[in-house]
């Protein structure tokens, strides 16, 4: 659980985080101490992860955090953000995220969320991606949540990854943690 800490991810408590990924067990360190931090801050918490790290994060959850705790915590699948109406659809995902938090802020208290980003094709559109993370950034300064979006690093080109660092404030890695020198807001 120490990767979190040596990002500094634990010391902000809202923004727009881009966290391109290279190791899964650093990512997945990260994940659960993401998880931990929201609930030391009394928050709920969304977790928008992929088919493969699901029950892995789930069996992490019911080991180290309580089932009182673990009521803080929605679990989705991103299939149903990203894919199920075609290939990154960015109505069809806020209209799923606006959902989720819509569900979570019933509790009265703030909201953080982390999103495993995928897309079925070979090549994303860097402009649609830059657009959907531009309308994320704008939501999640309003809302003035914490969010972190994150993308293996394996499947990033040069282009995306500065279309990235241009529409979140804090860029992470798997050990660190810095404001984006890209970032324009």
């Amino acid at each position: 659980m120490d990767a979190l800490y040596k990002s500094g991810l634990e010391k902000i408590t809202e923004g727009h985080v881009f966290y391109g990924f290279e190791n899964q067990e650093a990512y997945l360190n990260n994940l659960i101490s993401f998880i931990l931090s929201g609930i030391e801050n009394h928050q709920q918490i969304l977790i928008i992860e992929n088919m493969r790290y699901l029950p892995i994060v789930r069996a992490k959850i019911d080991k180290l955090i309580s089932a009182e705790n673990q009521s803080t915590i929605r679990l989705v699948n991103n299939y149903e953000y990203y894919l199920s109406s075609g290939d990154f659809n960015t109505h069809t995902i806020l209209t799923h995220f606006a959902n989720d938090l819509s569900l979570l802020k019933k509790e009265n208290s703030s909201i953080r969320t982390w999103a495993h980003v995928e897309w079925a094709s070979a090549q994303p559109d860097a402009q649609l991606l830059n657009e959907f993370e531009l309308s994320a950034d704008d939501f999640v300064l309003e809302e003035r949540m914490l969010s972190v979006c994150a993308y293996s690093s394996k499947h990033l080109t040069s282009n995306l990854s500065v279309a990235l660092e241009q529409s979140h404030k804090y860029v992470m890695t798997d050990d660190t943690l810095s404001i984006s020198t890209l970032y324009s807001k």
